[in-house]
């Protein structure tokens, strides 16, 4: 099943780009449109019609996060997850996929490590707070860890593997996460409107 929202369809273009800072985003309008809504939505119908047996098995938690298997295109190479907090502590991973991040609702930190040493000393040389509608690509063998509130999610789109680690959810684990991300999403979903509504007199001025 693949994204059938055009605007999304260029992020999974940043999955082409290479670790390089001169490599610029093949179509960096996106960073400049109102996706967050939209991709709320669709995340909420991608829960709607999930396939929960099959899921849960695609889907795994630990080392403090949980990533939950919504679809995938085989057309075009990719998978997308929704990720949550998870069982564990928090651990320092080493990615063999490239992903691109679309954060939708709550707070996540990252730290990345230049080396094995600096995650021994616990000296990250990188910390970003992420807040909803932000995006961020992660490459593989980038040294990183993340921390996020019980209250934030983010879509996961990546190409060779699944970006989580630790076990595979049970059909009950993925059920309950479900209904819990649900209602999440409907609270950041009616927020949003509501910062929308409120900013509308003042644009019409």
């Amino acid at each position: 099943m693949s994204l059938p929202e055009s605007y999304l369809k260029p992020v999974v273009q940043l999955l082409a780009q290479t670790a390089s800072p001169f490599d610029v985003p093949a179509d960096p309008e996106i960073f400049s449109e109102s996706w967050l809504e939209p991709a709320l939505r669709h995340a909420l119908s991608l829960l709607d019609e999930a396939d929960v047996e099959r899921n849960a098995a695609l889907s795994s938690t630990g080392g403090g996060l949980t990533h939950l298997f919504l679809t995938a295109d085989d057309a075009d190479d990719y998978a997308v997850h929704l990720r949550i907090a998870g069982e564990g502590d928090l651990t320092v991973r080493e990615p063999q996929e490239k992903s691109v991040v679309l954060t939708l609702a709550g707070t996540m930190e990252l730290e990345a490590f230049r080396h094995s040493g600096d995650v021994a000393e616990d000296t990250p040389w990188y910390v970003r707070q992420f807040v909803p509608e932000n995006i961020y690509a992660c490459h593989p063998g980038t040294l990183h860890s993340v921390d996020q509130s019980e209250e934030a999610a983010q879509l996961v789109i990546s190409r060779n593997g699944t970006p989580g680690q630790g076990r595979a959810l049970t059909a009950d684990e993925y059920r309950e996460a479900l209904g819990r991300i649900r209602t999440v999403l409907g609270r950041t979903i009616e927020a949003h409107t509501a910062l929308a509504l409120e900013a509308a007199p003042g644009e019409s001025r």
